[in-house]
């Protein structure tokens, strides 16, 4: 295992990603992950939901007028969430940077904080791990997703991840093992759908809290999370059949 970030022996990343400005073609990645913070945040009594990577802002602009809602990315995506969500605060932040979050210590206490489809774009994850852990010390709840590398790949994948935006994906072990490296002690870990098109939970999901009695409180409301019905149920299935026939 490599100890930079618990990833196998052997594993290649991909050492310059593309930017990645959310022009997905309408498929909704990572889609229940914001539900998911909109009912913690609800259980919680949060007024406020703090989006680290928040892209163009189109997932996390649903949960206002619930919650207020403040938004972290750069580039294109600051400009767009600005311009498409004016009632919300949209602040531009390099993840990859040494830099501290731009909230106050007053903005996050009593927030929920997510950071969803984020980790895997970094070329140095662990600075924003470092700033998710010190937001903890105020937030009482991070709600952290990320792909798992290998539903998607297989165990055997050691390549670089296929797509071009992403720098490295993780097991669900591995992904266990680097938040443990870096500190989060109370955290939960399951699976989530990958994207609104297809029932396949591909994707990790990692509740972290402040303390154990309010992450045990918290956990069974992922447990017994609603699951809406994929929007294409026929595709769906043959896209998995297709995937079983290839991997073999």
């Amino acid at each position: 295992m490599r100890d930079s970030d618990a990833i196998r022996s052997g594993y290649r990343i991909r050492d310059v990603p593309e930017y990645f400005d959310d022009d997905l073609g309408g498929v909704v990645w990572q889609p229940d992950v914001y539900a998911d913070a909109q009912r913690l945040a609800q259980a919680i009594g949060a007024t406020r939901v703090i989006d680290v990577g928040a892209g163009d802002g189109s997932k996390l602009a649903p949960l206002y007028p619930g919650v207020d809602v403040i938004g972290l990315d750069f580039g294109r995506n600051v400009e767009r969430s600005a311009e498409l969500y004016p009632f919300g605060t949209w602040r531009d932040h390099d993840l990859d940077s040494e830099a501290p979050l731009p909230v106050s210590n007053e903005e996050l206490h009593g927030s929920l904080v997510v950071c969803s489809d984020v980790i895997e774009h970094l070329r140095m994850p662990e600075r924003l791990l470092g700033k998710l852990r010190a937001a903890l010390e105020s937030a009482p709840v991070l709600l952290l997703s990320t792909p798992e590398r290998e539903l998607w790949r297989g165990v055997r994948s050691l390549d670089p991840p296929r797509n071009p935006h992403h720098v490295r994906e993780w097991s669900i072990r591995e992904f266990g093992q680097l938040l443990r490296q870096h500190g989060f002690d109370h955290v939960s870990i399951g699976l989530t759908r990958s994207n609104d098109r297809t029932d396949e939970a591909h994707t990790i999901e990692a509740l972290a809290t402040q303390d154990r009695d309010l992450l045990d409180r918290l956990v069974p409301l992922l447990i017994d999370r609603p699951i809406p019905p994929a929007r294409h149920p026929i595709r769906a299935r043959l896209r998995r059949a297709a995937r079983i026939v290839v991997r073999g």
